[in-house]
């Protein structure tokens, strides 16, 4: 029986794929099947066109990234947009996987994207091993480069599926027939990706070619072939990182390796850029800290502040988290008062959330880094792989070796731009005594680590889909009962002939736990005491919560 389900879900990828590569489209970048296999420079263009797709699920409004965000509480809204309600609800819910819920486009496009681009290149490749060669007449051969890009777009969509879902099939030239397809778990999704950012780094090492501008968003200068290694490194040392379930994963991770691809940093921050026409803004940055759409998480800027209202904050149930103005010598957040505005954050003051939908999603604090996506019509250049997150990259594995003092060299670094005091030892507590910066839900200066993470989320903030979700994720820093990943969308398993599931919410399952340690449970202190006291209130919540999801509200 198992034998028949799986040949059975291997016939129905085989469908399925057949319908993603038949795309009705007019984009020369992005041609249908037919055509694309037609002639060779079509076929380059089926390969090219691909890599839109994975920019469409990281960096637009239709992909997971804005409601991870809610999830990480990076950013905050209760809007019902993009699934942003649902998945920053407290107490959590389990991710409703009907394929009739009103969001689950979010996850929908995520898989069929990263599908769609594999077939894509599936076929152009399979093209290319049947004698095509990307020439015309006696001009260049663009083979390699081809072959190359390809790959990459195999190695960032494998990726895509490895972070995101608990499965999923990997899809290639080297599968001779889409129907012997077998569901994978995600960390040998993972290895597959691994293996092909490996191929890439090795066809661009040494290679004579270049990627043009307009098949990775309208970059200022073409690829260099050495330049899409260095490339690849940076995604695959960040996806390396962000593949963790849990703190043992993230623990586990193979942080020498992560060392060796983040530490020789990138010659050049890519930057898509935008022009008032094409694929390559990134939608999501502008709607997520718009000042009427989205305000900055007090558990991404709360500890920095030092008046005491960050330790009532976190202390509080949900519905008694009310907003407070932050008292901090962080620079980036307030320019030297609580309701002045700092190098990233403005003050806003109230929040446009309904309050019905809780007002723990109010914060008084707005991104600015990211307001000149709408002041300025979307059209700008945006960061996507940058020398600053491969440093921190390098900091976090540099921590997991035993360099304490690289990692307290980039913590430093970027505390400097808060005008903040520096470590002086790596076994030390952030210095600034009562006004130390970060400060623990107790009141306690945070270590090097801490203070890594609170750096990290600062400087990086919507920097790349799901960043925050997933490092928190990694590092067991998730609100209790978040999904831990999503599973196969809904109307995929029917299409797949197979069962409804998910995750997430009280008593579901890969959900994050509720971290309680032995000193808390045995601390009787007032913040402690505090503490229990909204943790029995949560729980307490949870019990009276519906099996029914509320009506969605734009």
């Amino acid at each position: 029986m198992r034998t028949f389900r799986n040949r059975m879900t291997g016939a129905c990828l085989a469908l399925l794929l057949a319908a993603c590569a038949d795309l009705d489209v007019v984009n020369q970048n992005d041609p249908d099947r037919e055509r694309a296999l037609s002639s060779p420079r079509d076929v380059e263009a089926l390969i090219s066109g691909a890599f839109q797709r994975w920019w469409a699920t990281t960096q637009h409004w239709n992909g997971p990234g804005m409601g991870l965000s809610v999830s990480a509480d990076a950013h905050s809204s209760s809007w019902g947009n993009f699934g942003m309600r649902d998945l920053g609800w407290e107490p959590r819910k389990a991710w409703n996987n009907e394929p009739s819920y009103s969001y689950a486009y979010i996850v929908n496009n995520a898989w069929r994207n990263s599908y769609r681009a594999m077939a894509a290149v599936r076929d152009g490749l399979l093209a290319i091993e049947g004698g095509t060669r990307i020439q015309e007449g006696d001009g260049p051969d663009d083979t390699e480069r081809a072959v190359a890009f390809g790959k990459l777009v195999q190695a960032l969509s494998l990726a895509n599926v490895a972070v995101l879902f608990d499965r999923g099939f990997v899809i290639d030239e080297t599968l001779e027939d889409v129907a012997t397809a077998e569901l994978l778990d995600y960390t040998a999704v993972w290895a597959a990706a691994d293996a092909k950012f490996g191929e890439v780094i090795r066809l661009g090492q040494g290679g004579g070619y270049e990627i043009p501008t307009g098949w990775v968003g309208n970059v200022r200068q073409p690829w260099t072939a050495g330049y899409l290694a260095e490339i690849a490194r940076g995604y695959r040392a960040r996806y390396r990182t962000q593949v963790a379930r849990n703190q043992a994963e993230r623990e586990a991770v193979d942080w020498a390796a992560v060392m060796a691809d983040a530490q020789p940093g990138i010659s050049t921050d890519y930057e898509a850029v935008y022009t008032g026409s094409g694929w390559s803004r990134s939608l999501r940055r502008g709607y997520a800290t718009a000042a009427g759409w989205a305000r900055m998480d007090y558990r991404t800027i709360g500890p920095a502040d030092a008046s005491g209202g960050w330790e009532r904050w976190i202390a509080a149930p949900p519905n008694e988290k009310r907003p407070f103005d932050i008292d901090t010598d962080d620079r980036r957040i307030t320019g030297g008062s609580p309701r002045s505005d700092g190098k990233y954050v403005d003050y806003k003051g109230n929040s446009p959330f309904p309050q019905d939908r809780g007002i723990y999603h109010y914060s008084n604090y707005s991104d600015t880094k990211w307001d000149w996506t709408l002041t300025n019509s979307w059209q700008g250049a945006y960061p996507e792989m940058t020398a600053k997150e491969l440093e921190f990259l390098a900091a976090e594995a540099a921590w997991h070796m035993g360099n304490r003092e690289q990692t307290m060299a980039t913590v430093n670094k970027y505390r400097a731009v808060g005008e903040l005091p520096p470590f002086t030892t790596a076994a030390g507590r952030a210095p600034g005594g009562e006004r130390c910066v970060p400060q623990n839900a107790d009141g306690s200066c945070g270590d090097l680590f801490e203070a890594l993470q609170y750096e990290k989320r600062l400087e990086l903030f919507m920097m790349g889909m799901g960043t925050e979700y997933f490092d928190d994720r990694g590092w067991g820093d998730l609100v209790q009962h978040t999904l831990l990943q999503f599973p196969i969308p809904g109307s995929e398993l029917l299409l797949l002939l197979l069962d409804l599931y998910s995750f997430g919410g009280p008593g579901g399952t890969s959900a994050a736990p509720d971290r309680v340690s032995a000193d808390f449970l045995n601390d009787v202190s007032p913040s402690a005491l505090q503490a229990k006291r909204a943790a029995l209130e949560a729980s307490l919540a949870q019990e009276m919560l519906e099996s029914d999801y509320l009506p969605v509200r734009r």
